[in-house]
Parts: C-alpha cells; structure tokens; sequence
C-alpha cells in the first residue's frame, strides 16, 4: 500500500486560503443582507405612501364631500359641481377674496386636482379619480 504525504506547508497555506476566502465571501453576503434590508424599508415606505393616497383618492364620495365642505365652510353660493366617472368639475363665480380663501383651503387638502383655472371672478378646477377597484 502506498502511502500518500501530504506537505504541513501546503495543508496549512491551503487552510488559511480557504478561511480567508470565507471570510471575504461572508462580509459580502452581510453588506448585500444591509442593502436589502435598507431596500425592504424604503419599498414599505412606498407601500405605505401608495396606500394612504389610494384610500384618499380612490373612492368618489369622499372626494365630493371634501368639495362640498369647502364651500360650505365659506358659504360659497354660487358653485357648479359636475360628476362624471372619472372626475368631478367644479366651477365657483365669488369675488377675488373669496376665491383666494377658497384656493388656499383647495390647496391645503387631500385631492387630485387635475386641472385648475382661475380668473378673476370664477374659479374652476377638476378633482380626477386615479383608478377604480
């Protein structure tokens, strides 16, 4: 039976190779384990974001009432509100301090304002809903 020799040196050279390759490999898989875990925190910050504006947007009652609370607030009279599927069109005739105070308030809540034109004694803008489930 032959025997086999294996050289200490190179047993040991081997040895601390292959640690030192471990370790390199396991510093990598750590700094790629933080960039996922920091990726994973910024998509639940986008989840989030997505799903406050969903529940604020998506449902057409709650963006009519939003509407119609800030022309009551002002006793706006003379208000036009169009419903359509997709959008409600509001058209406001009232003095210039009127309607700044109501495009502040406008400006100041949680809507899709689609389009927005403003002259000097009318004030018309659309509220659009973003998608329907």
């Amino acid at each position: 039976m032959k025997k086999f020799d294996i050289d200490p040196l190179f047993l040991l050279v081997s040895s601390l190779f292959i640690f030192l390759l471990s370790i390199y490999i396991l510093s990598n898989t750590k700094d790629q384990k933080i960039q996922s875990y920091n990726e994973f925190n910024k998509n639940i910050g986008i989840i989030n974001q997505y799903s406050s504006l969903k529940s604020s947007w998506i449902d057409k009652k709650i963006q009519l009432k939003k509407v119609n609370k800030l022309i009551k607030v002002l006793h706006i009279k003379n208000a036009k509100i169009i419903q359509n599927s997709n959008k409600i069109t509001v058209e406001i005739k009232s003095n210039i301090n009127t309607l700044h105070r109501f495009l502040n308030k406008l400006l100041n809540e949680k809507l899709n304002i689609v389009k927005l034109k403003i002259s000097k004694d009318t004030l018309k803008f659309e509220v659009g809903l973003i998608w329907k489930i």
